[in-house]
């Protein structure tokens, strides 16, 4: 068990202001035009919101990966769809702090640090889902470099990443290798739509004899899925802190209603069967909290990824339960305006949903804990 430190409840609340002033009265806007503009992720990067877990020697603030997502959870109570597009980019950066070159970590780290770029991750297929092993994205060795064709879907920031690690066979096994979208060959197929995060860019990348060199490959050829299951693991519990912070907005909305809305007489919270209803809700997130926030603090007391399979798993699926169910429990509560544009329940529902299948399904994030369990 942990607490906050008073660093920790000093930066939630700036990121809590820096949520409603700068992205509450945008939300509506951001999901019309489906895009996040490029300023907003210039003043997370001000704020020191993006690199919270690399050390200041290369451009972070190194506070630490339950600051994370504690940034996470807050910016995700007003809008989920920045937050998950920043809690897909620790383990990004954890990658290539550890297995990046002194000249990969200086090309890559500090401008994403800044907002400057936008890195993604390109693992799954279209073929593949869950599959890893199953890859058909090629990478072919020669001389200079590498030919790259394939293709891969449902890659969050894949729309508007400025470099993407992308995973793909060289002979008979995988390495990440790091594009620059400039790069010809390098072609964003379309946007895939979807029912939540209007905000984020989820895109179908090809690769259609996309050239790189040598140098591009982060870690040793060959050593890919050991540096993708790292960067999952480390991505998972902040995943799962969207989740949260989607909850405690949904409870939010609903306590303030509950307040205010008068029926026989007198504010429905008076209501036992409300009260019981926000208990619950309250209950959960509590519950939910501490599964979430564990992996973070483990990977802060230096932990290695490989060893928190389990938690990560475990926090990631948490947090997609605890956004629908206490979601769905205040859209009961408001009866008729649950479903209204105006009290954001709906698209905090819809987002919510999107967290089953990200960063692996739930049924899988089952299987890797039963997996971590059974070595006992």
């Amino acid at each position: 068990m942990f607490e906050f430190t008073r660093e920790q409840e000093m930066m939630r609340a700036m990121v809590r202001e820096f949520a409603e002033t700068e992205l509450a009265p945008r939300v509506r806007e951001f999901d019309e035009r489906g895009d996040i503009p490029r300023d907003i992720f210039r003043k997370t990067g001000k704020q020191g919101l993006i690199g919270m877990t690399t050390p200041k020697e290369l451009g972070g603030s190194g506070i630490g990966h339950v600051a994370a997502a504690i940034a996470v959870e807050e910016l995700s109570r007003i809008y989920p769809s920045l937050a998950f597009s920043l809690a897909d980019t620790p383990g990004l950066m954890h990658i290539i702090e550890h297995f990046g070159t002194e000249e990969q970590k200086d090309k890559y780290l500090k401008p994403s640090i800044q907002g400057e770029s936008i890195l993604c991750i390109a693992a799954t297929e279209p073929t593949g889902g869950s599959a890893l092993t199953d890859l058909r994205t090629e990478a072919v060795p020669d001389a200079d470099g590498y030919t790259i064709n394939g293709r891969k879907v449902y890659i969050s920031n894949g729309g508007i990443a400025d470099y993407c690690l992308l995973l793909a066979k060289t002979g008979d096994r995988a390495s990440i290798i790091i594009i620059d979208r400039d790069n010809p060959g390098f072609i964003v197929s379309r946007r895939q739509e979807q029912m939540g995060f209007k905000g984020l860019h989820i895109s179908e990348l090809a690769f259609s004899d996309c050239r790189v060199t040598r140098d591009s490959v982060l870690g040793r050829e060959g050593g890919g899925f050991a540096v993708a299951m790292t960067a999952f693991v480390v991505n998972r519990p902040p995943i799962g802190a969207v989740g949260l912070g989607i909850a405690r907005g949904a409870f939010d909305i609903a306590l303030r209603y509950a307040k205010e809305r008068v029926l026989y007489h007198k504010a429905i919270c008076n209501l036992q069967a409300i009260q019981f209803m926000l208990v619950d809700m309250d209950t959960d997130i509590d519950a939910a909290r501490w599964l979430i926030y564990y992996p973070g603090a483990a990977l802060d007391r230096g932990v290695a990824p490989r060893d928190l399979c389990k938690s990560a798993a475990r926090a990631k699926a948490v947090g997609a339960e605890v956004a629908a169910r206490v979601t769905q429990k205040a859209m009961e509560i408001l009866g008729g305006y649950g479903v209204s544009p105006e009290y954001h329940l709906a698209r905090f529902l819809n987002d919510a949903m999107e967290l089953f299948p990200a960063a692996g399904t739930a049924q899988i994030m089952k299987i890797i804990q039963a997996g971590e369990i059974l070595k006992q």
